[in-house]
């Protein structure tokens, strides 16, 4: 068993995933409140999806690349930036009573060796939720996996799935990683 620890992780580890998709996305279009921004065909997916280096991120398309290889005991940092998703429009405790619009973002992550065995995970990470004045275009997300012991040296797979909890959508995202006693 591999120590992981995910920040602004609420929720439980386990032990198997079955019937694991590496390219799918799921639409549920069944709430006709919800507004949909950022690509042609309005799919919630993932524009670009990179690691990048910790405390980088400086916003939307502000990041330092970082290979998919790190060192023992290095953080793990997705950086995501989503088209398709959803906004919920929400009244505000403001005395113009103006609209306000969620945006709220969860996900889970899957660690599994090359040959698929389920080496651990989390589910329903809390990555973002957001509350604004505008519906907004650009909305990019980080998702960080510390490894709480680190380890051991070898070839890993990832996968993420992204949820847009407003609409019900999600995607996957599938990343191999390196994990080397080398410092990075």
């Amino acid at each position: 068993m591999i120590g992981i620890i995910a920040l602004s992780a609420a929720s439980v580890l386990f032990s198997s995933a079955s019937d694991i998709s590496y390219a799918q996305t799921v639409v549920n279009d069944t709430n006709p409140n919800i507004a949909r921004i950022g690509s042609t065909n309005d799919t919630f997916t993932s524009a670009l999806d990179l690691f990048v280096l910790p405390e980088t991120v400086g916003g939307y398309g502000v990041y330092e690349e970082h290979p998919n290889t790190f060192s023992h005991g290095e953080d793990i940092v997705l950086y995501v930036e989503l088209v398709g998703f959803s906004h919920v429009p929400v009244r505000a405790a403001l005395p113009s009573n103006q609209t306000l619009y969620l945006m709220n973002f969860t996900a889970d992550v899957v660690i599994s060796d090359t040959e698929g065995n389920v080496l651990g995970g989390f589910q329903d990470l809390p990555i973002s939720q957001i509350v604004s004045h505008h519906q907004n275009k650009e909305i990019n997300l980080v998702i960080t996996l510390s490894q709480s012991a680190p380890f051991p040296e070898g070839n890993y797979r990832l996968l993420y799935t992204i949820h847009d909890e407003p609409s019900g959508n999600t995607f996957e995202i599938a990343k191999a990683v390196n994990i080397t006693s080398e410092n990075m």
